[in-house]
C-alpha cells in the first residue's frame, strides 16, 4: 500500500523539477535578448557620438535602433 501512495508524489516532484528547469531556461533567454538589445542601443548611440557625428540616425544608425526595439 505504501509503495502505491509514494508514486504520485514522485511524479509530481519530477513534473515540478521539469517546470522549474523550463522556466529557468526561459529566464536565461529573456536575459540574453534584453542584454543584446541594450548593447545594440548602446552601439547605435555611443558610436556616432564617439566619432563626433551629432546626427545619430545617419550612416545606418536608425537600423540599429530599430533592431534594438524589435
Amino acid at each position: 500500500m505504501n509503495e502505491g501512495s509514494a508514486q504520485p508524489g514522485l511524479w509530481v516532484n519530477k513534473w515540478k523539477h521539469r517546470a522549474t528547469c523550463f522556466n529557468e531556461g526561459r529566464k536565461l533567454a529573456a536575459t540574453l535578448f534584453n542584454s543584446s538589445a541594450i548593447a545594440t542601443i548602446g552601439i547605435a548611440v555611443i558610436t556616432p557620438l564617439a566619432q563626433r557625428h551629432l546626427d545619430l540616425l545617419s550612416d545606418g544608425g536608425w537600423t540599429l535602433l530599430i533592431a534594438a526595439i524589435v
